[in-house]
């Protein structure tokens, strides 16, 4: 669809979701992670002000910010090209201010403009034995008539890690990143679950063994729901402005569940792979597509 970077674009869905939420009178960082925009090297105003933030975190001084913020935990951030990228590529975890620097002060990459994205990193997330994971779902925006529209696929997976969590070792890349891009470089890809993904009644199932009381469909994919609703409203007037007479998109919506049960939405995905890497996605993508088509 025209203009689909408000959705997909690393920097325009913070921008969007951050005016729409404080429209509302209400915070983006409950929704999305703590997210700062550098598009001017370490001189931005942005970069700034998260230098203040790092170091008072470092200092545990106690500052309005951090008081709102919920459970800021430790001084973990995740860096990534602010332009459109997919597939893991240019982001890193770190927790040093000087490695941070050195990502985000070259702004000319190649004769091309290069902004970046710092965004608090989920220190403590729901894991799935003892491996992190996150959540793609899919949603349809469709143009009938002149009217924009959104629908939600009730169905998703969660993409699992090969290697168990941890936030010792910030470098490894399998730890921390999900994608099926990073995890296939491993033998370990497919070992613990085919093709690195799990269907909802299959994570239910675990949730109930150990104890979890929590309701995936009732607790998560109603939250899920409502942020992907909220980011739609957000774009409502920059996707499809000239509102042609029929067009329609799928996105992937991605998500993490932190062990407090948040849910966050990490990012929004155009082109969504559709990849039928395990039995279970044989079975999800085309039953989805199928529906999106009707």
């Amino acid at each position: 669809m025209e203009n689909n970077y408000h959705l997909s674009n690393k920097k325009a869905i913070y921008y969007n979701m951050k005016v729409y939420y404080e429209a509302i009178g209400k915070e983006y960082y409950h929704f999305l992670p703590l997210t700062f925009h550098i598009k001017e090297g370490l001189n931005d105003p942005q970069f700034l002000k998260f230098e203040q933030l790092y170091h008072e975190a470092q200092d545990q001084s106690r500052v309005t910010l951090l008081d709102q913020l919920p459970k800021f935990g430790k001084n973990l951030w995740i860096v990534k090209p602010g332009e459109n990228t997919n597939r893991g590529c240019g982001i890193q975890v770190s927790r040093d201010i000087d490695h941070i620097k050195s990502l985000v002060q070259n702004t000319n990459v190649n004769g091309n403009r290069r902004s970046y994205i710092i965004q608090k990193y989920i220190e403590k997330p729901l894991l799935y034995k003892n491996r992190k994971f996150d959540i793609r779902c899919f949603t349809l925006m469709s143009t009938i008539g002149g009217n924009l529209q959104g629908y939600w696929y009730t169905d998703g997976y969660l993409r699992t890690s090969c290697r168990e969590f941890t936030i010792k070792n910030v470098s490894n890349r399998y730890v921390h990143l999900t994608n099926d891009a990073v995890q296939k470089k491993l033998d370990d890809y497919g070992k613990f679950e085919s093709g690195n993904k799990l269907s909802y009644h299959e994570f239910q199932k675990y949730l109930d063994s150990q104890g979890i009381k929590c309701d995936f469909v009732k607790d998560v994919t109603t939250k899920m729901r409502q942020l992907v609703q909220d980011s739609m409203r957000a774009v409502s007037r920059k996707v499809d402005p000239h509102r042609k007479h029929a067009s329609f998109e799928i996105f992937g919506y991605d998500f993490m569940i932190d062990e407090d049960l948040n849910t966050w939405l990490i990012e929004v995905n155009t082109n969504p792979c559709f990849e039928l890497s395990s039995p279970y996605l044989a079975r999800l993508i085309p039953a989805m597509v199928e529906n999106a088509l009707k």
